[in-house]
């Protein structure tokens, strides 16, 4: 489906053992903790646990900063992470458990910001991101259903979490090295650096064709000029700039709407599984990982044109899935919708925000800011979301509502709903980028001259009698020079250029 290297095949690796790691560690929690506080006490310290998750996420930057990418930080903090799941598996008190899970949670989110920004460094430019994103995501899914069936619950299902742990910042440690030592490789810099600009100027050479492509597209929708569009097209891709830095305000804002209402599904499922009505770890669960590949396969159609269009078509179907549920539909079939619609989901933002990373002042903290605002939303409303789904189709019905009319705008200001570029506007588009890429005059006219071998006075007299049809002899008054010295010069400048006339002259300084 798509080759993968070396550093690919770590980041997808590192991406996979965190999505497995997180969702394991997570349902881990929520079964330990639930044998001590009601249905509705663990959807609250899910929350709290998801909230601690989101700070470790938006820590991973300035600490990365300060350690300057020592990989021994990311072994203390697998080692912290495993010794809180271990203290979760023998604890017997909902308050330690709560605690011990916090910190957990705050160093997965510590260790998942590195995966996913190994992940956007190894595919910047790559045309399969999504399909990477899913493989990743999926491949979690699989990991975390055959040891829900196969490990039986208590210490062997935190010690197979422990390994899950270790192995993720094992590959995550590996991803930053490969990173450090390929932007040594490409201008220089020290491995302290290469997790920022540095990666940024290492990556492919592709990326800045696609960023000036699709940057002109947008230039182009506006101005119908290719030559405009392509003078936009390096304001836009400039990283940091603030086109990007406005589209990534409005995926954000698309992000946090999407999850609320996904938040309002998970309450849903979690607050079931809770009562034993359903089991969040039997075969339905697959529709995830089948989902997610789906959703990779279907975002990179067409270089992720379309990835708008299909995100917002699962919005409705998931829509749709919460007024079910709350209707009285089998909770299994509600199940199956909500991960169908949850791979997409994971999938999008995931995509989204590894594409759009390397384009930000700081990409490590944006790398993972989709997974982070997801699950900042999920500690945000938890509470909401639980007595909405609570409150009777009547309320879940306007809440969708007022939900849908505000991702439909989230997803119009974020440009996902502009179509695909027609064969006029790519023909365009490329005129536009290779007159932009064109030498200017000046440069050809230089070259011409240096070719040539041209003496300082030579190119005097060339720029003069090229500039319009003056006779010789007025171009001789002005140079300050006599008629019969400026036909030698002529001469000479014949015979360096390979030309005969005036004329042919001009031409080929013009480079016509």
């Amino acid at each position: 489906m798509f080759s993968v290297d070396r550093q690919s095949f770590q980041s997808l690796s590192a991406l996979a053992l965190f999505t497995f790691a997180f969702l394991g560690s997570e349902f881990f929690f929520d079964s330990r903790i639930g044998l001590f506080i009601s249905a509705e006490g663990v959807v609250s310290a899910q929350a709290m646990i998801l909230g601690a998750s989101v700070v470790g996420f938006l820590a991973y930057a300035p600490i990365s900063k300060l350690a300057g990418g020592r990989r021994a930080l990311r072994a203390a903090e697998a080692v912290g992470a495993i010794a809180a799941l271990v203290t979760i598996a023998v604890a017997e008190s909902a308050l330690a458990m709560q605690i011990t899970g916090c910190i957990a949670f705050f160093l997965l989110g510590n260790l998942g910001a590195e995966a996913h920004w190994g992940m956007a460094h190894a595919f910047e430019g790559s045309p399969s991101l999504a399909k990477g994103a899913g493989a990743a995501y999926a491949a979690g899914i699989l990991l975390q259903f055959l040891s829900n069936q196969f490990v039986p619950a208590g210490m062997a299902d935190a010690a197979v979490l422990c390994v899950g742990v270790a192995a993720l910042a094992v590959f995550a440690a590996a991803g930053e090295r490969d990173g450090e030592s390929a932007g040594q490789k490409s201008d220089g810099t020290t491995g302290e650096h290469a997790g920022g600009t540095a990666a940024t100027k290492s990556s492919r050479q592709i990326t800045r064709q696609e960023q000036s492509i699709r940057a002109s597209r947008a230039a182009l929708t506006k101005t119908g000029r290719p030559e405009q569009a392509a003078a936009d097209s390096s304001q836009q891709s400039a990283p940091g700039g603030a086109k990007t830095a406005i589209r990534a305000v409005w995926l954000l804002a698309l992000v946090v709407l999407l999850a609320c209402m996904f938040s309002t599904l998970d309450n849903v499922v979690t607050l079931a599984n809770a009562q034993g009505s359903i089991s969040v770890e039997t075969w339905p669960r697959l529709f995830l990982a089948a989902s997610g590949l789906a959703a990779g396969v279907l975002f990179d159609i067409r270089e992720r044109r379309y990835m708008g269009f299909i995100m917002f078509a699962v919005t409705v179907l998931s829509t749709i899935s919460i007024l079910a549920i709350e209707a009285g539909a089998s909770p299994v079939i509600g199940l199956i919708v909500f991960y169908v619609s949850s791979g997409f989901f994971v999938t999008f933002f995931t995509t989204t925000f590894l594409q759009l990373a390397p384009r930000m002042h700081t990409p490590q903290l944006w790398a993972g800011m989709g997974r982070a605002a997801n699950n900042l939303c999920a500690f945000t409303v938890s509470g909401v979301s639980m007595m909405l789904t609570q409150s009777g189709i009547a309320a879940v019905m306007i809440a969708s509502l007022i939900l849908f009319v505000l991702v439909s705008v989230a997803f119009v200001g974020a440009g996902l709903f502009r179509l695909p570029s027609t064969v006029w506007e790519r023909e365009a588009i490329q005129a536009g980028l290779a007159a932009a890429a064109a030498p200017t005059l000046e440069e050809v006219q230089a070259e011409f001259i240096s070719r040539s071998g041209l003496t300082p006075r030579e190119e005097e007299v060339l720029r003069a009698v090229t500039a319009d049809e003056r006779p010789l002899k007025q171009v001789a008054d002005d140079l300050g020079i006599s008629l019969r010295m400026v036909q030698r010069h002529l001469t000479n400048i014949y015979s360096k250029t390979d030309t005969q006339t005036r004329a042919g002259l001009t031409r080929a300084f013009f480079g016509k």
